[in-house]
């Protein structure tokens, strides 16, 4: 059957389709016995809320975490946000297209792998250079780096969305070394082309984004600098430079409260955090702004940066 996509439904609209789910939870209701179920569910257009208030316990145990199931029931709106309520959970039997599932990045891959590629022909440090284009010439990394999400439910939450921000970022790089030039710009390129590597393992993304085990346990911070350290040991790669490059990649979140290991400490580390923040926030901001009614001046509550945005007069609108 054709996918009814989760983010294409309108109020009153009856529903029957698959969806990948990313939470449920039985809850009590407040003002009888019993229990109903809370589904968060996604699909490629987006995510929302499910509930089951019959057969609750029923349908939970096919509507585990990780699971796509066959959604019915019908789709209502609530302070203007869309919500389903179901009438059946069923286990889904049928082939399944991971594309109906995963987001991805909207415009031209091969140009950004292009952009890429550029990039690591532009180092010149020859330690730097043989480092760099080994981990990215290894078949079991390459593929992986050019698909990967840059996030779970933030900026860049899809398919390739780890080598828009790794570009866009290196763009960013390149200007802030012009401006100073005391700056390595190799080992900056370089920090910016590795400081998220680790993301490779820390997240799964086959019908949904999530975290691995190791990305929880360990992060990708410090399995990114893992990568970079058995690479440079095994090419022999100068102690002093694989060091500096390692920092970059530990300290890029900048805060021990935002998850550095350390702090930066060399320049190139503060111009790496510093164009890694503004990659990030400005991509949340330009997708905060596409969502809300097209029609009003305002996007929707932000919950994590705890703002509206301002979208202006329909005809200056940021569109993406």
């Amino acid at each position: 059957m054709a996918k009814q996509m989760l983010g294409e439904l309108s109020e009153g609209q009856a529903v029957r389709t698959a969806a990948f789910v990313k939470s449920h939870k039985l809850l009590p209701f407040k003002n009888k016995p019993g229990v109903f179920l809370a589904l968060t569910v996604s699909d490629r257009s987006g995510t929302v809320e499910a509930k089951a208030f019959t057969n609750a316990e029923e349908f939970a145990a096919r509507a585990q975490d990780g699971t796509v199931v066959l959604l019915v029931g019908r789709c209502e709106s609530y302070q203007g946000a869309v919500s389903l309520v179901l009438d059946s959970v069923e286990t889904w039997a049928e082939p399944l297209d991971p594309a109906d599932f995963v987001p991805a990045y909207a415009g031209d891959v091969a140009v950004l792998e292009a952009k890429l590629d550029a990039l690591v022909a532009s180092l010149t440090d020859p330690d730097l250079g043989a480092l760099v284009r080994a981990i990215f010439s290894d078949p079991e990394i390459r593929p992986k780096y050019l698909q990967a999400p840059a996030a779970k439910g933030m900026h860049g939450a899809y398919l390739h969305g780890l080598l828009e921000h790794v570009v866009r970022q290196a763009e960013l790089a390149d200007a802030a070394c012009r401006c100073y030039p005391q700056a390595r710009r190799d080992l900056v390129i370089a920090g910016v082309l590795l400081h998220d590597i680790g993301k490779i393992n820390e997240f799964s993304w086959s019908l949904g984004i999530d975290y691995t085990d190791l990305g929880r346990l360990e992060g990708h911070c410090v399995n990114g600098d893992r990568i970079v350290e058995h690479y440079a040991r095994e090419l022999g790669t100068d102690l002093h430079t694989a060091l500096l490059l390692r920092h970059l990649i530990l300290s890029h979140h900048g805060q021990a409260e935002f998850g550095a290991p350390v702090i930066p400490q060399i320049l190139e580390a503060v111009i790496l955090h510093a164009v890694d923040n503004l990659e990030a926030k400005a991509t949340h901001c330009i997708e905060m702004l596409a969502t809300g009614d097209p029609n009003r001046t305002w996007s929707d509550y932000d919950r994590i940066e705890g703002r509206f945005w301002y979208k202006g007069p329909a005809g200056e609108r940021v569109t993406g």
